[in-house]
């Protein structure tokens, strides 16, 4: 006879756990993620698509030039470790997705630091340099049908 397996995955954005065991020790295990006994990983560690394509379509494809930009930057900060950027990493991102890029970018990073979702860093190769916020990224995250849930359920 087969042995029950019992199951826990949670799923808020990119980030997902799953926790499979016993059930006594499945649960303990959730209520203390729950809890917050075990933390969620801060979202640098939070894997993100092979591809910056996948990401774009996890993301829901995004056709404007706003929305794609703020997923590359997003992309740039979280996948590729990069604090700054300018232009140039934006427009290396336009390239690797195959997509036009914009003829001005700046006044598209001007246009989402108004926004909230970018805030000027300084320069970076002579160039004027941007970080994603908070609210940027919290964007990019409620993006593309992500949504929060969880199951529990009993498997054989």
């Amino acid at each position: 006879m087969t042995e029950a397996s019992y199951r826990v995955r949670y799923k808020k954005g990119d980030f997902e756990i799953e926790l499979q065991g016993d059930k006594e020790w499945v649960e303990k295990k959730f209520i203390e993620f729950i809890e917050g006994r075990i933390v969620e990983p801060n979202v640098s560690a939070k894997m993100l698509s092979e591809s910056l394509v996948e990401f774009l379509k996890s993301k829901g494809d995004p056709k404007g030039h706003i929305d794609r930009i703020i997923v590359f930057s997003y992309w740039l900060f979280h996948k590729e470790n990069i604090e700054s950027y300018n232009v140039d990493d934006i427009e290396r991102c336009y390239n690797e997705a195959r997509i036009a890029k914009p003829s001005n970018i700046n006044a598209f990073m001007n246009e989402l630091q108004a926004k909230g979702f970018l805030k000027t860093a300084g320069m970076k190769d002579g160039k004027k340099a941007w970080v994603i916020t908070r609210t940027g990224e919290e964007y990019v995250e409620k993006m593309g049908g992500q949504s929060f849930g969880f199951y529990i359920g009993e498997f054989c």
